[in-house]
């Protein structure tokens, strides 16, 4: 039975206490219920959280609300556009034609999602958007961009969807569990991961480090496991001029925000504008389980 959410677009959740497909309700729409009568309300953005209580680590998991608004502002700009339209084509193009059900892990506030619905739009390419994070906040101003997608708070970890539905998993600097993207991957599906680059923001760490400390990204995680294997992948290296509107956003959005002082946030804030590098690695992986 699928599902249609309040933008219209249909995935089977799974009830993430007994593990039963959840429905919209009878007596509402705005209310998802499984058999064993658990209901989910539908907030009023039209966004679902399945993330139980008893199951957080913390009040408020995930990115909090200043990294979620630094974020939007930051690639609202457009200074990542090469990568969101890397992303795009190749999640896109070449398809056979048939519905592609795609998962974007950690999609918080909705960014790439959003690109590919309206690429996806314009070369009417038939697709299905799903985005699932755990910081309830990013999950919401995912869905105040009125794209159509299902949109779910919940984990990584612990993902509301059945076993081989989604034909494409996304993860763009998030963290994800091998074992549960393989699960919900169907066999020979995709998994798109981009990471940072060597020299990524090298024009940002001079600012806060004397030497520039690259990140590694999650692939470590995934290339230990066997059940993935890699079939490509993409460099993209490119240089850009933050406005100094922004160059406080950049810094809060990466892990170096709590790596600075007080005083070099401000300094950074202080720029009139920032010239650096940015490089990502685009990894395609197919799932074999």
């Amino acid at each position: 039975l699928i599902l249609d959410n309040q933008q219209g677009s249909a995935i089977a959740l799974k009830c993430p206490s007994c593990d039963s497909l959840l429905k919209t309700a009878v007596h509402s729409s705005k209310v998802f219920q499984c058999n064993n009568n658990h209901s989910f309300d539908v907030a009023r953005e039209g966004y679902i959280n399945l993330h139980l209580a008893q199951k957080k680590r913390s009040k408020n998991p995930g990115d909090n609300d200043l990294m979620v608004k630094s974020r939007q502002r930051f690639l609202n700009a457009g200074y990542y556009c090469v990568l969101a339209d890397s992303i795009a084509s190749m999640l896109l193009n070449n398809h056979s034609g048939s519905l592609q059900k795609i998962l974007d892990i950690g999609c918080g506030e909705g960014y790439y999602l959003e690109k590919l619905s309206t690429i996806a739009n314009q070369d009417k390419t038939p697709i299905e958007l799903i985005g699932v994070d755990i910081a309830k906040n990013g999950v919401r101003q995912a869905a105040k961009r009125k794209f159509k997608a299902q949109l779910v708070v919940d984990s990584a970890y612990q993902l509301p969807l059945f076993s081989d539905s989604i034909d494409t998993a996304l993860s763009v600097f998030s963290p994800l569990c091998p074992i549960e993207t393989a699960r919900v991957l169907r066999p020979g599906g995709t998994l798109l991961m981009v990471g940072p680059g060597e020299e990524h923001l090298t024009g940002l760490t001079q600012h806060v480090y004397q030497k520039h400390q690259p990140h590694e990204g999650n692939f470590r995680t995934i290339n230990e496991h066997p059940t993935f294997e890699l079939q490509e992948e993409v460099e993209i290296k490119a240089n850009i001029t933050v406005d100094g509107t922004h160059t406080l956003d950049l810094l809060t959005m990466t892990p170096y925000y709590w790596h600075t002082s007080p005083e070099q946030q401000k300094a950074i804030s202080d720029l009139k504008q920032l010239e650096t590098q940015i490089h990502f690695y685009i990894r395609v992986y197919q799932n074999n389980l």
